[in-house]
């Protein structure tokens, strides 16, 4: 199916999964609900991340909306009668959704949310967990948790929080207002906002740098973030498997030529 194809269906809730060159995308399409996520969408997110994330071609994974209206507008909120009426059904629901996040956040890839149009509570969540955030000049942001009534998990808003500054996370959570990518880009949220050809450049410039030397950084950033040193070991096994690998003897081989690097992950 080509990606073409891929946007146009709204028929069925669901998030694509696909493989474009050295780039995974994960594309969530609901389009007549601004791509609101269902139950089943965020169940099926675990297994998708996973498949790309181990797949050896793929080198950086895009998570973008269908239709190009939206990134992602939360969680599908007339489920909410269903799926969240007692507390039994509330902690499956955010179990549910608890795998879905900590799946993306734990991608070893690095992973890069482009968004357009409106990105709303769980969405923002999602573009949260991504590595990079780039946003369309129409982007539109708001966690509209209070308008509902529900708590938006205390992992999600310690990230906001961090992101951001607490002041900030406050009066995004407290006002429930919406954000354009420029307030958004100035407080730290979007990483930058990009049009589409600069947006493409970025993915493949990152697709085509040394994925082991990603990985190594991407582990030591995560660590150091979090505030501990936990991670420390995980590093400096990751920075001794850069040393260790035929990319290493390429890219300075490549170097000392003046020529690109040919880099494979090993």
């Amino acid at each position: 199916m080509s990606s073409d194809s891929l946007m146009q269906s709204a028929s069925v809730p669901q998030i694509h999964a696909h493989i474009d060159g050295a780039i995974g995308r994960l594309v969530i399409d609901n389009q007549p609900k601004k791509n609101a996520l269902t139950f089943d969408m965020w169940a099926s997110l675990p297994e998708q991340i996973g498949r790309l994330d181990t797949d050896p071609d793929v080198r950086v994974i895009v998570v973008e909306g269908a239709g190009g209206k939206a990134f992602a507008s939360g969680s599908d909120i007339s489920q909410f009668g269903e799926k969240r009426n007692n507390a039994e059904n509330v902690k499956l629901y955010n179990d549910n959704v608890d795998r879905a996040i900590s799946a993306l956040a734990s991608a070893r890839k690095p992973t890069v949310a482009r968004v357009l149009g409106y990105c709303f509570g769980g969405g923002v969540a999602l573009a949260l967990h991504c590595d990079l955030r780039y946003s369309s000049e129409d982007a539109t942001f708001c966690i509209p948790a209070g308008k509902v009534g529900v708590g938006y998990n205390e992992l999600w808003l310690q990230r906001l929080g961090w992101m951001v500054g607490p002041s900030n996370a406050k009066e995004i959570m407290f006002t429930a207002r919406r954000y354009g990518s420029a307030e958004a880009f100035r407080m730290g949220l979007v990483t930058r906002v990009l049009g589409e050809p600069d947006f493409d450049q970025i993915v493949a410039d990152i697709a085509g740098l040394a994925p082991l030397t990603h990985e190594a950084s991407k582990i030591a950033i995560d660590a150091g973030a979090r505030g501990f040193d936990q991670g420390r070991k995980a590093s400096q096994d990751a920075i001794m498997r850069c040393f260790m690998s035929q990319d290493y003897v390429e890219g300075r081989d490549a170097f000392t030529a003046k020529r690109a690097p040919k880099f494979t992950g090993r």
